[in-house]
């Protein structure tokens, strides 16, 4: 029985091998010019010791390494190129070197794997019989290859591919095939080659290299042939199956079903509309072979049913819902019931009552789109969707079943990749497989758990799953839209195989797969026809492929051998054979091309790289990407490695690599920190020098700068104390000069008293006068002198100054003199300086010139750098000064070693500080002889027209008046006025004797008020009703100006007006007193007259205004513009009344309210501002108002008395009278008359 069962399975095995007929035993790749080849002619095809590929075309010599060619081709520039770009031929020494022979057969060339070149050999120093198997012509009658029991050669007279059979001796032409996918793409054959990895080259005349792997994967391939009748119908396969009589069923996409017979005959079934015995439709979704032998037909229209043996007749379903519903899924249950998945929902053949019903599915699971449909070991149904994910049911009695879990993608994280399930299948584990859309999926069903397969290197190659099946050792093939994988049982170990192994195409259709248990073939259905395979004979190619390094970029650009980068050579030889790599600080961008020398299937080999002491990890990519890229490396040592599998994942664990070393720019070398080390320690030793040298000269220079200092501050002090001094002793003085110059105003007075008074009156202006020019000095030192242009007559200006010493030097005898070389013409200059700096020169002539002497005064102009210059100098014949003595002159308080005790010592400093201010010059020269005629001269020279320097054009804003007698004023009160009606004046100075002597002087004429600083002046302010304030400025407490501006801010008091006194003379600070509010400003000592005056003009405009106020502005408030704030307050004050005239009960109270002043404060601002109490103003408006309506006369004397908010017309008519004179009847009598 056994030996019948084997016998039977012998003959059905090779009767099915017969009968697929369209097995090739070669399966050819093409490589054209389209993938890289130069030009399709192919002579000479070698394989050199190190890996690499080489074919000879008639343009030029090819190396290949599995993806790139490298083209040789001839250069005239080069002698180390090939000689003719036509190759003849290509031949292997003994030792592996490379012979090729080209169209010049004068020469043979060499090439030299060290430098990637070759060597032009005459052809007499080429052996004899070496040459001739260099012959073309006795290549073809020689070259064959053999391999397991086959030959192949070349017929020279046909140049056809002969394969022999070397055991039978039968041969046959191995030709083109355009139809046959795996065919020569060329019969007319110029080569061949078979190498170490038993990979089959044939080059031909016209179409380039030809390449089949003899060991490749037994994958049978079978698709449609138009020439052969008994090919499969069409290429695109969408269902396989095998039923009991061993007919092989292949359903297609729309061509119908072709059925292999056991005995090699071909049947081909189309739906034909005249013929009801044929299938419904020739889209055919689904074939099932049943246990009973029934073929069963799903197809887009519905499910038809071949009984077994019988392909004539077929029976239709057209029960239920199926006819037009696409039956997509079929499977059969342990009772021998056919279950089906349709577009419509799930169906069920019970063969029993030979019968058809329709599944009822709970109302939340309609199984629309359902694509298919699997029993498990343990009786449940699981049912796939297209976009609804998986469904597991338990079946029930009669039509209904209970859903036991569903599986979507959306819900939860243990569950499906994708809703769309193309495949389900259970293993022999148990396990139930899912193919998805979007992955691969296992799921266990003890413990409910879901393992999912990933899509990358070292998994699958494809996530959209077409159909699963199991071997009979357990491991898993899965077809998906990138070829087919297998999955190792236990291990999970994913190998893909692609095309390039023997595949129909990279994609395979859903579902389209069949297991023959009885043969253990598999086949799988795709879009170019199907494979069948016995998995046991698919074995993995052991052979690893040799890693090479192909090519070095810099800076993107391809490195050649000797080529020179950056001015250096970088490869001496190929990158493949050099185990070193130097590359400068400028090359440190670079990337390395790497390939695996194995031509089997090079785009399926993997690769992992890595720069050792860059890169932490090894970096994988695939045959798409053999190029590793490195930028800005820091310099140092690094190793890059490379391995690589073959096509079957194989590894080369070895792989190659390459020792780089980026060599630092000079500046980071060895040799230059070594310099910058010596010049450190150089910029070290000499900042310490240069640093304690520094120390030495910073130690005496700060101690000079402390004498220095010190000196300056003596010299500050000095100056300080005489310009304080200068100030305390102005207010005395003003004491003593301001009494001599009132009783020099006595008349009548005794001639000798009259003289003792002018002698005072003279020592006092004398020492005023240097008072001031100490004051003067300090002020040019501080920067704070500024100077005026004006325009006037400098010949007269200088010429005034001499006369003014004139009396002087007559009384003396001395002849003082004055000569110009200059015309007198009006120019600007600076009049109050100048006659400063002759001053002090004539002063000093004076001092020092004996009686009887000459002293000589000259202007002059010149020109230097085409700059105008005005000199004048100074000569006299006095003792004249020493010469080492000439430099120090004109430093502060030296007044040389004279014996005289003459002068303070300031006046030639002063002098020197006034024309450096100028920007000019001075000069001293001084002759002495022993006859004693000396001549000393002080020569100065400022600039015409245009002098530099800080210059101040505005105009005088304070000039005390001339000192001149004055007539008695007419003040607004005189000595006999009431008190109550004279003006009140607050005096407020520190110095008691200067206050008592000011109170006296003006006590007649105005009520005085004291206070001794500006604190206690505002306490008196804020109380009295004040006409006037005179205000000292330098006082202890509160200066004057803070003073004058409390008093100016307050609205309380901003009406009053002040006038500062002081003795500071700056006009900064005259400027200052202004700024604050000050309405007049005067220094000390002063002229008691002008003070008088000052007052008198004050008070008068003050009494002025008020009358304008009284005669413009109370009539008319409306028309009035204020511009101070005292005026706004009164606008607002007037406004108020004005609109509330006819109102009787206005009163002050009313108005203090309304414009947010106190009673007390109204009352001060009204008589300061009007001359007014608030009721007389408001009466006067009342008045004034009356007046103007009598004269409109458009109201009479009564209706006006209650418009002006008079209520009793007898008392309007007493205050009128008494205003104006008149009564008001008798004022409208005077207007119409």
């Amino acid at each position: 029985m056994k030996f019948k069962i084997l016998l039977f399975f012998i003959i059905a095995l090779s009767t099915f091998v017969d009968a697929l007929a369209q097995q090739t035993e070669l399966k050819f790749e093409h490589i054209t010019s389209e993938n890289g080849l130069p030009q399709n002619t192919i002579h000479g095809i070698i394989k050199d010791k190190y890996g690499f590929m080489w074919f000879g075309t008639w343009s030029g010599l090819c190396r290949y390494d599995g993806y790139r060619f490298k083209v040789y081709t001839y250069d005239k520039s080069n002698p180390h190129s090939i000689i003719n770009n036509r190759i003849h031929n290509i031949v292997k020494d003994k030792n592996n070197d490379l012979w090729i022979l080209t169209f010049n057969d004068s020469l043979v060339l060499k090439y030299n794997y060290l430098s990637d070149d070759f060597d032009r050999i005459p052809v007499a120093k080429v052996p004899v019989k070496f040459l001739q198997s260099m012959s073309r012509f006795d290549h073809y009658r020689t070259v064959s290859v053999n391999y397991s029991g086959t030959q192949w050669r070349i017929d020279s007279a046909s140049n056809s591919l002969i394969q022999t059979n070397l055991k039978t001796k039968a041969s046959k032409v191995i030709g083109s095939n355009p139809s046959v996918r795996w065919s020569l793409n060329d019969s007319y054959v110029a080569d061949i080659y078979l190498d170490n990895q038993n990979i089959f080259w044939v080059g031909t005349y016209g179409n380039g290299i030809n390449k089949a792997n003899l060991n490749s994967k037994p994958f049978n391939y079978f698709n449609h042939d138009p020439q052969n009748n008994k090919s499969v119908i069409d290429d695109n396969i969408n269902a396989l199956c095998k039923d009991k009589s061993g007919n092989f069923w292949i359903g297609t996409r729309n061509k119908g079903i072709s059925v292999i017979r056991e005995g090699k005959s071909t049947v081909h079934i189309q739906h034909k509309a005249t013929d009801k015995q044929t299938i419904g439709s020739d889209q055919i979704r689904k074939i099932f072979c049943d246990s009973r032998g029934f073929v069963w037909i799903g197809h887009k229209d519905g499910l038809d049913r071949f009984s077994p043996g019988n392909y004539s007749q077929v029976k239709h379903f057209n029960m239920l819902d199926l006819p037009g519903n696409a039956v997509y899924g079929i499977c059969e249950d342990d009772k021998g019931d056919i279950w089906f998945a349709t577009w419509r929902g799930l169906y069920k053949f019970l063969y029993k009552q030979d019968a058809f019903v329709k599944i009822s599915t709970p109302q939340t699971v309609p199984l629309l789109k359902s694509r298919v449909i699997l029993q498990d070991n343990f009786g449940q149904i699981w049912v796939g969707t297209d976009g609804s994910g998986l469904y597991q049911f338990n079946e029930k009695l009669g039509q209904q079943i209970q859903l036991v879990n569903k599986f979507d993608e959306k819900v939860g994280t243990n569950t499906i990749s994708d809703n769309r399930i193309y495949s389900l299948f259970e293993d022999i584990e148990h396990k139930i497989w899912i193919g998805t859309g979007n992955g691969l999926d296992r799921y266990n069903p003890i413990d409910k758990t879901f393992s999912h397969f990933k899509v990358g290197p070292g998994g699958l190659s494809n996530s959209t799953i077409s159909a699963i099946l199991q071997d009979d050792k357990g491991n898993l093939w899965v077809s998906h839209k990138k070829g087919i994988s297998e999955i190792r049982a236990k291990t999970f170990k994913i190998i893909n195989y692609t095309p390039k192994d023997g595949l129909q195409s990279n994609e395979f259709v859903e579902d389209a797969a069949f297991n023959d248990k009885a043969s253990g073939m598999l086949y799988f259905g795709g879009t170019s026809g199907y494979n069948s395979f016995v998995p046991g004979e698919i074995f993995p190619d052991t052979t690893s492929a040799r890693i090479v390094l192909t090519e070095l970029q810099v800076l993107n650009k391809p490195v050649d051998v000797n080529e020179k980068v950056n001015g250096r050579i970088i490869l001496s030889k190929p990158l493949y054979l050099s185990e070193s790599l130097s590359l400068g600080y400028r090359d440190r961008s670079f990337a390395i091309e790497f390939a695996g020398l194995h031509y089997a299937a090079p785009e399926g080999n993997k690769y992992a790289y890595m720069l050792e002491g860059f890169d932490k990890e090894w970096i994988y990519t695939d045959a798409n990407r053999r190029i590793a890229s490195y930028s800005n490396l820091e310099p140092g040592n690094y190793i890059f490695k490379v391995k690589g599998t073959n096509s079957d994942g194989i590894w080369n664990m070895r792989g190659t690599f390459l020792k780089i070393s980026i060599t630092p720019p000079f500046w980071m070398s060895a040799w230059a920190y070594l310099i910058y080390a010596l010049a450190l320690g150089t910029a070290a030793y000499i900042y310490h020098y240069y640093s304690n040298k520094l120390a030495r000269i910073r130690t005496k220079l700060s101690y000079e700068m402390i004498i220095h200092e010190k000196e300056n501050e003596l010299h500050q002090s000095k100056l300080d104390f005489f310009t304080n001094i200068s100030h305390e002793i102005k207010t005395p003085l003003s004491l003593i000069l301001a009494p001599i110059e009132s009783l020099l105003k006595i008349k009548n007075s005794e001639p000798q008293i009259s003289s003792q008074l002018f002698t005072m009156k003279n020592n006092g202006d004398r020492l005023l006068d240097l008072i001031n020019q100490l004051l003067d000095f300090r002020r040019l030192e501080t920067g704070n002198d500024m100077m005026v242009l004006e325009n006037g007559d400098l010949q007269s200006l200088i010429e005034g100054v001499v006369n003014s010493f004139k009396q002087a030097a007559v009384l003396r005898g001395i002849n003082l003199k004055f000569t110009s070389s200059i015309p007198n013409t009006i120019s600007r200059f600076d009049s109050d300086k100048i006659s400063k700096i002759l001053f002090n020169l004539l002063s000093n002539a004076l001092k020092f010139t004996a009686d009887n002497g000459l002293i000589e005064v000259k202007l002059d102009k010149s020109v230097h750098n085409g700059q105008e210059f005005i000199g004048f100098s100074v000569t006299d014949n006095g003792s004249g000064i020493p010469k080492e003595e000439l430099q120090e002159i004109f430093k502060p308080f030296n007044r040389g070693n004279s014996k005289s005790t003459k002068g303070t010592g300031l006046g030639l400093a002063y002098v020197k500080s006034l024309v450096e201010q100028y920007k000019g010059t001075i000069d001293v020269e001084s002759l002495q002889s022993i006859n004693g005629l000396n001549m000393t001269t002080f020569s100065v020279k400022l600039p015409w027209n245009n002098p530099a320097g800080q210059v101040d054009n505005r105009p005088e804003l304070l000039q005390n008046l001339p000192n001149q007698d004055f007539e008695e004023l007419d003040v607004l009160a005189d000595s006999t006025a009431n008190p109550e009606t004279r003006s009140r004046i607050l005096l407020i100075e520190d110095n008691t004797e200067m206050r008592l002597y000011l109170k006296n002087y003006l006590k007649e004429k105005y009520l005085i008020l004291e206070a001794s600083n500006g604190k206690e002046g505002l306490q008196i302010s804020a109380k009295q009703s004040l006409d006037l304030v005179i205000s000292d400025v330098m006082m202890p407490e509160m200066d004057g100006l803070e003073f004058c501006r409390i008093l100016k801010n307050d609205e309380n008091t901003s009406h009053i007006p002040i006038i500062l006194l002081t003795a500071r003379t700056l006009l900064e600070l005259q400027l200052e007193g202004l700024g604050v509010g000050a309405d007049d400003y005067i220094t000390k000592p002063f002229n008691l007259d002008l003070l008088a005056l000052k007052i008198n003009n004050i008070l008068q405009s003050k009494a002025r205004l008020r009358e304008r106020y009284q005669a413009t502005v109370v009539i008319e408030p409306s028309n009035f513009n204020p511009v101070t704030p005292d005026e706004k307050l009164l606008k607002k004050l007037l406004e108020y009344i004005e609109d509330n005239l006819s109102d009787p009960d206005l009163s002050v109270d009313d108005i203090s309210e309304h414009i947010f002043v106190s009673k007390t404060q109204l009352y001060r601002k009204t008589k300061a501002l009007t001359g007014l109490t608030t009721v007389d103003l408001i009466r006067q408006m009342r008045l004034k108002r009356a007046k103007k309506l009598l004269e409109d006369k458009n109201f009479n004397i009564n209706e006006i008395t209650y418009m002006v908010g008079f209520t009793d017309a007898n008392y309007f008519r007493k205050c009128f009278k008494n205003e104006l004179g008149v009564s008001p009847s008798e004022y409208v009598r005077q207007k119409t008359s």
